[in-house]
């Protein structure tokens, strides 16, 4: 259900129009989004390297469902999670630089 309910017109350039069709796929949205996120001062953040994270992310994950999966069936008793630990502090230590490199898509 869309919640806006008013539309408006603008007139821009072919080069304006381009410029910022780019920079709403740069940021991931929609071009309506985008200009509505710039007018209203919203903060706009791209941050490059999201895809990498979520992918090792996933992998911890997949990992600590195969450690479960064996304690439920009485495999291992005794889990070694340090190195699960470890990982996850350098996917925390990732994103805390991703965010930091983070840039305005303005």
């Amino acid at each position: 259900m869309r919640t806006r309910s008013v539309q408006t017109n603008i007139r821009m350039t072919e080069e304006e129009a381009s410029k910022i069709k780019d920079k709403a796929q740069t940021a991931n949205m929609t071009f309506s989004n985008y200009i509505i996120y710039s007018a209203l001062d919203k903060e706009i953040i791209v941050i490059d390297g999201v895809k990498e994270f979520t992918h090792q992310l996933s992998k911890v994950g997949a990992n600590l469902n195969q450690i479960t999966t064996l304690c439920h069936q009485g495999k291992i008793t005794c889990v070694d999670i340090n190195s699960t630990n470890k990982i996850l502090a350098d996917l925390w230590q990732f994103l805390v630089k991703l965010r930091k490199k983070g840039k305005k898509a303005r």
